[in-house]
């Protein structure tokens, strides 16, 4: 049986074709930013420009550091590659609280996309909550001309204050 490509309405190519066909373009997944960008962490990092000491001369060298508050949160450590490189008693804690009726329309927020773009998921707009908690994290070191550094922490509804000495 013979038959005549030109006159037949393609109406599902997956149907006649042998193999399957996609869609053009690129995936929000296979975006260079997503793939390349520097993975986030749930800690701020800060910039140390001094070199510090402690009382037995052990030195940690200038460099960039993650700021972990511990769990207890009396003792704030400064990791370098996923160590631990120095520990720093809290001595001033503050601690937010956090408003329920904010939480839950951020919750609403985010079901109302979930239910607006379940038949189209791929023109849901990105979720950028990720980016705003990234945006809430802060850490810094401050010299005050005293005899000590002044380290502050800042993550979320959470600021811890440190002092270490010269």
């Amino acid at each position: 049986m013979l038959i005549d490509c030109n006159h037949i309405a393609l109406n599902n190519a997956n149907d006649i074709l042998p193999y399957g066909t996609y869609k053009s373009g690129i995936m929000d997944g296979e975006k260079a930013i997503n793939i390349y960008a520097y993975p986030s962490s749930d800690y701020p990092i800060v910039n140390i420009p001094y070199e510090l000491r402690d009382i037995e001369y052990n030195t940690l060298p200038p460099g960039h550091y993650m700021v972990v508050l511990a769990p207890s949160r009396k003792i704030m450590y400064l990791v370098e590659s996923n160590k631990i490189k120095a520990s720093i008693p809290v001595a001033d804690l503050v601690e937010k609280m956090v408003n329920n009726q904010e939480e839950l329309e951020k919750l609403e927020k985010k079901q109302k996309l979930e239910k607006k773009y379940k038949n189209n998921p791929r023109k849901r707009p990105k979720d950028t909550s990720e980016f705003e908690k990234q945006a809430d994290m802060e850490a810094s070191i401050e010299d005050n001309n005293e005899d000590y550094y002044t380290l502050k922490y800042r993550n979320g509804n959470i600021q811890a204050t440190g002092y270490i000495l010269k």
